[in-house]
Parts: structure tokens; sequence; C-alpha cells
């Protein structure tokens, strides 16, 4: 697969299908050598992950799974679907904590990148999950776009 020239990694388009997003934030992620290289092979997939905030001011990365890198022996592999943390502010972190706590939202990643410097960033966002009927809203608000464009 080839990459997109913007530095992305990754889109979780699920999450913008099953969720209305309310806020985004940049996080950083701490990572293994081995799960960059194969970050830099494409073998990311964000489709069921969540962030889980702790009272503490921490976040951490949940079903994310990055691929094994072929290049290396059994002792250097990590595990696939292992918990990340993210490197968040320690107030950003407690602001995410209050918000899901009371609301009743989530946090989910909805894209990898490549920052200018080169280092791997997690675009997360605080959700709200959709129903049926909103899901079908947005349908029908894609295919009155699409017809006006035409």
């Amino acid at each position: 697969r080839k990459k997109a020239n913007d530095g992305t990694i990754s889109v979780n388009r699920l999450a913008y299908r099953n969720y209305e997003v309310l806020e985004k934030m940049t996080a950083g992620i701490s990572l293994i050598g081995t799960e960059v290289k194969s970050i830099r092979d494409g073998k990311m997939n964000l489709r069921d992950g969540f962030v889980k905030p702790t009272k503490e001011g921490q976040c951490y990365l949940h079903n994310v799974h990055i691929g094994q890198h072929t290049g290396v022996g059994a002792y250097f592999r990590h595990d696939e679907l292992r918990i990340r943390p993210l490197l968040l502010n320690k107030n950003e972190a407690r602001k995410l904590a209050q918000k899901v706590d009371q609301k009743g939202m989530t946090v989910v990643p909805l894209k990898a990148f490549f920052n200018e410097r080169n280092l791997v960033k997690i675009e997360i966002g605080l959700c709200r999950g959709k129903n049926v009927r909103d899901k079908r809203d947005t349908i029908k608000e894609r295919e009155a776009k699409r017809e006006t464009n035409r």
C-alpha cells in the first residue's frame, strides 16, 4: 500500500459513521521500536480502538492493532493489541475523564499520522454515539449534497 503524502498512516472511518465527533485533539503515543517499523510499513488498524482516561491524569489506547514486523526475531516482537499509553497533558486527560464520566461519552482514535518531526501522533475525538435515525439523516444529507453537485 502507498502512503498518503500528508503523513497520514491510518484513518478510522467507522468512527465518523458510528459517532458524532464533538471535540478533537492531538496526542503522542508511546511505542516500541518494532511498532514504529510496522507503522511505517502501514500495518496499523484503528477500527476497534478506544481511549480510556483515568482519574490520575493518564490516557491509554486500547484495541489498536499494530501488526508484527517481519524482519526481527521472536524476542523483539511486540504484542499486537497491547495497551499503549498516550502522551497528553495531565489537565487535558483529566478533562477527558470528567466528560466521559458525566455525559456518557467516549473517546475514539480518529486518525494516525506522522508530524513534521516524523513522530507518530494520534488524533482523538470526544464522541457521542449515533442512533439509527441520526445515521439515516447523515446519509440523506450526503445524498442531497451529491444531487446539488450534479
